[in-house]
């Protein structure tokens, strides 16, 4: 039976390399698909190459997993620029959740509405942040080092603030982790199409392996 867990991974997995690895051969894509009219207002924006990069890392689900292989594929930007400016960007959010999500959140539990879908979140992350609560900082850089579309800096500075991780140490290891994040994205990218398809097959298999893990436990 298809959950709507394995849907959401479905569809973050397709927007994700999609617009990562075909960027180079968009001419044999649908041109008003998704990809195309997402690409038609980054593209739309009158900013350097460079700060839409910035922008797209900055992004939710896409973070620098999705900002360096358009930016190297796309854009033809260097390497030697993309990869701290997707870092940059990815970083900048990180440091207002940590700071202010405390308060963000009083303000929200006031409103029934926003609890309730605040709660939702945190219910949500808490699931996925097993890694985070048991190692605390080091799983916290590992959850934030494997470039999913279900982990990454936003997710991770969010578990880092429900599981009541320090200020400085999160910041710190989600920025290893971010490092790390960019350095096998960059990698996957430079390989094109060879990078598509191993970073496919392990979601594929992160996918078939949650599966089984969840028949398991209902046996």
């Amino acid at each position: 039976m298809v959950t709507m867990k394995k849907i959401i991974i479905t569809i973050l997995l397709m927007i994700t390399f999609v617009l990562a690895f075909s960027a180079e051969h968009a001419e044999d894509i649908e041109p008003h698909g998704f990809k195309a009219k997402l690409e038609g207002k980054i593209n739309s924006i009158n900013v350097s190459n460079e700060m839409k990069v910035f922008v797209i890392s900055m992004i939710p689900i896409f973070e620098l997993r999705g900002a360096i292989p358009i930016g190297l594929i796309r854009y033809k930007l260097p390497l030697w620029k993309v990869f701290p400016i997707a870092i940059a960007g990815n970083m900048i959010p990180i440091f207002f959740i940590l700071l202010f999500f405390d308060l963000i959140t009083k303000l929200f539990f006031k409103v029934s509405m926003l609890k309730k879908l605040l709660e939702a979140i945190f219910e949500r992350t808490r699931k996925k942040g097993a890694l985070i609560e048991k190692y605390e900082e080091l799983g916290l850089m590992l959850f934030v080092a494997i470039p999913l579309p279900i982990t990454g800096a936003w997710t991770g500075s969010l578990a880092a603030y429900l599981f009541g991780l320090s200020f400085w140490k999160s910041t710190l290891f989600i920025f290893l982790g971010v490092v790390t994040a960019a350095i096998i994205v960059s990698i996957l990218s430079l390989m094109g199409w060879c990078g598509a398809i191993i970073a496919l097959s392990a979601l594929i298999i992160l996918i078939i392996s949650s599966i089984i893990k969840s028949k398991i436990k209902g046996i």
